[in-house]
């Protein structure tokens, strides 16, 4: 006598109740994803404005406006333009082909739009929302825009870098800031009551492009 066993299977429900259960872990994990993937896009600006920093701090007199005098010239596949001129009045190492151009009056480096074709040559400076700088900086007429500031023997400096962490190029872009003075600074968004209390040296973020759009 043969005995035939009873085969089983997954019922429609059972599927159905499989596939919801999959597109909700989904939804959590993948913005979660692209957040963690902007936070980590984020690392480059940080490191290069700090050696933006090191660059001009090792100089005792003031050196030239233009942005590479100090040295300074980061990796091509950058996302972000680097500014000691929020408006890139002297020019900008354009990164739009797969040899830089630039000339010997740039005060910005551009992001690299050959690698990123979305990209703007530069995006533009979202200015920290206040800023009260120490005695010295303050004396020699440093704000919030970017630049150098002061005389040959004293002076001071704020620079910015701003990109696209978060892939949407249309939106205001992830803006940092780094200077050669302490300083309280509010941030553009998320904004900050009451001012952060930043070193000389530390990148500030001014406009976070993870959270806010």
């Amino acid at each position: 006598m043969t005995i035939q066993r009873q085969r089983y299977g997954f019922t429609l429900i059972e599927l159905m109740i499989v596939v919801a259960i999959i597109g909700i872990l989904a939804a959590i994990a993948i913005p979660n994803f692209q957040r963690f993937q902007a936070r980590a896009r984020q690392a480059e600006v940080s490191a290069n404005l700090k050696s933006l920093f090191t660059g001009l701090r090792t100089q005792q007199r003031r050196p030239a406006n233009p942005i590479r005098s100090s040295g300074f010239s980061p990796e091509r596949g950058n996302r972000y333009s680097y500014h000691l001129d929020d408006g890139c009045a002297g020019g900008f190492e354009d990164r739009s082909m797969i040899d830089a151009v630039g000339s010997n009056t740039d005060t910005c480096i551009g992001a690299d739009n050959f690698k990123f074709g979305s990209f703007p040559p530069f995006f533009q400076v979202v200015p920290v929302a206040g800023a009260t700088w120490n005695a010295r900086a303050t004396s020699n007429g440093m704000g919030t825009s970017s630049g150098l500031f002061g005389t040959a023997e004293n002076w001071d400096f704020l620079a910015y870098g701003a990109g696209d962490v978060d892939k949407l190029v249309h939106d205001q872009p992830d803006t940092w800031l780094i200077s050669s003075s302490d300083g309280e600074l509010g941030a553009v968004c998320p904004a900050g009551d009451p001012q952060q209390r930043v070193s000389a040296g530390e990148p500030f973020n001014v406009l976070d492009d993870v959270s806010c759009d």
